[in-house]
């Protein structure tokens, strides 16, 4: 996958993507109150999704949560199309006219993954 360039803040780097989301002074203020929330947002920069081929033969049989167009499907950064990450159910959404398919993994699923990293 893509890496981020790294933001210098205070002694601290953090991934460049996260400033689509978050100012340098809010990931200050999360990094004192919660380093592994940090390593978690990076983590999910890269590890929160997964893109495939659009099932058309399935298409109306499965719920679709938005369409979006995507320029660059390598370099994918779900906080630019503000999309929250949520608790107990994976998100789909259909991308470049129904080309392709964006799977938004669920938030304990990816703590999970997360967890086993470290």
């Amino acid at each position: 996958m893509c890496s981020g360039s790294m933001l210098f803040g205070q002694n601290t780097e953090f991934d460049s993507r996260l400033l689509i989301k978050y100012s340098v002074k809010e990931l200050n203020k999360i990094e004192k109150e919660d380093p592994l929330e940090i390593k978690f947002l990076t983590y999910c920069l890269d590890n929160a999704f997964y893109i495939g081929e659009y099932p058309t033969e399935k298409d109306g049989k499965f719920e679709i949560n938005g369409e979006l167009d995507i320029e660059d499907l390598n370099n994918i950064n779900l906080f630019q199309f503000d999309i929250e990450i949520q608790e107990g159910k994976n998100q789909m959404f259909s991308v470049n006219d129904k080309t392709k398919l964006l799977i938004v993994y669920d938030y304990k699923f990816l703590e999970e993954k997360f967890n086993k990293t470290k």
